[in-house]
């Protein structure tokens, strides 16, 4: 775990001995948890901080673990394609497009950064738009607004549990493959409870719609 940990210090651009002090701190608030079946980490915050035993300035990291219940998607002021810069109706699911991704407070690079996403292919939901900016919410509940070029309407979907990829959509199916906990998927389509997914690794069946993140209706 200290390996772990101290890889996503290091990947923030944290110093060798900044990484370790904050190890010990995460560890001992219980602040840090791996959430990614690929590369330990899915989003990050960044707050202002300063370690008396470390040089300054210094930043510490902290790794939101995902919800076993992801938020309410009922919330959400809803806006026809014709009414919107994009042309495309609000609220929808898109993918971040790039690795590292900055959510800011504001519609603006003016506004400061309170999220950077780590993971190319997560699945958000743009809940408000500007020319420019989306505001979308994570699969953690938090909203930041980010500039569209960071954002694919390549559809992923997210596992929320250890789940079978069948060869057909039925649970007696042959089972194609298993899809790990937060292990990401391209979805092709759905069919009222299942969803037909792609894997990285190369395989292609349907999942149960409930098992992943990214395809609960967005408004009736």
């Amino acid at each position: 775990m200290q390996s772990e940990n101290m890889a996503i210090f290091l990947r923030a651009g944290l110093t060798r001995a900044a990484a370790a002090a904050l190890a010990v701190l995460a560890s001992s608030l219980a602040i840090l948890a791996p959430v990614s079946a690929q590369d330990g980490s899915i989003l990050e915050q960044s707050v202002s901080h300063a370690l008396s035993q470390t040089p300054a300035p210094q930043r510490r990291v902290v790794i939101k673990p995902i919800s076993q219940t992801p938020p309410s998607v009922r919330n959400i002021h809803r806006v026809v394609a014709a009414k919107t810069p994009s042309g495309f109706e609000v609220p929808r699911y898109v993918s971040l497009k790039f690795g590292k991704i900055n959510g800011r407070a504001g519609p603006s690079q003016n506004h400061p950064i309170v999220w950077q996403y780590r993971r190319t292919g997560l699945p958000v939901i743009v809940i408000a738009e500007t020319e420019n900016w989306r505001k979308v919410r994570d699969i953690t509940g938090d909203e930041s607004w980010v500039y569209r070029a960071g954002l694919s309407g390549e559809r992923h979907v997210l596992a929320l549990r250890d789940t079978p990829i069948q060869k057909k959509p039925n649970s007696g199916a042959f089972t194609v493959a298993i899809a790990e906990k937060h292990a990401l998927l391209r979805l092709e389509k759905c069919e009222q409870h299942w969803c037909r997914v792609f894997s990285a690794g190369g395989h292609r069946g349907w999942i149960n719609r409930y098992d992943i993140w990214g395809t609960t209706a967005l408004y009736e």
